[in-house]
């Protein structure tokens, strides 16, 4: 289900991060910026996820890379996911991974869902690849970014 929240500000060059809160864990949110301004072109980067205990916080950098103020608002978006694994990163520790399909599923978002309490877990630079026999790889980079270990699972987001 599709959603937007808030008016935001950023001069140019200005880079911040932000959290949104849920309540519980509304599953695989995939979480953007859309700018208001026109010609303004906002980037989005260090999506991450942390498991509150009862809530469920997400993570995104916002940076205003163009020549104006911009003005924007927070999208997002989930729906029907899955979940695969259970794994542990120390803390500071960042691990590339890769998911593989025996064919082409479609485009799929993924990301990650912390399980360790007050436990912060990013995910960047996705790829992917297909592969001579059909199947497809997906790769991902997983850092926890917390004081101490956490443990989460990959989540993913089929659009198309």
């Amino acid at each position: 289900m599709a959603w937007t929240w808030g008016n935001t500000t950023l001069a140019p060059g200005q880079s911040q991060r932000w959290w949104l809160s849920w309540s519980g864990y509304p599953g695989f949110e995939v979480i953007g910026a859309d700018p208001a301004s026109t010609g303004a072109e906002i980037d989005c980067s260090a999506p991450g996820m942390q498991n509150q205990g009862g809530s469920t916080l997400y993570w995104l950098t916002v940076r205003n890379v163009g020549s104006q103020t911009a003005q924007f608002a927070f999208t997002g978006s989930t729906g029907p996911s899955w979940t695969w694994g259970n794994s542990v990163l120390a803390a500071g520790q960042s691990q590339r991974w890769w998911l593989w399909w025996p064919t082409y599923p479609g485009l799929e978002i993924i990301g990650v869902q912390s399980i360790t309490p007050g436990v912060e877990i990013d995910y960047d630079s996705p790829g992917m690849q297909s592969n001579a026999d059909g199947s497809a790889t997906y790769f991902i980079t997983v850092t926890n970014v917390s004081s101490s270990a956490g443990q989460y699972h990959f989540v993913g987001l089929p659009i198309c």
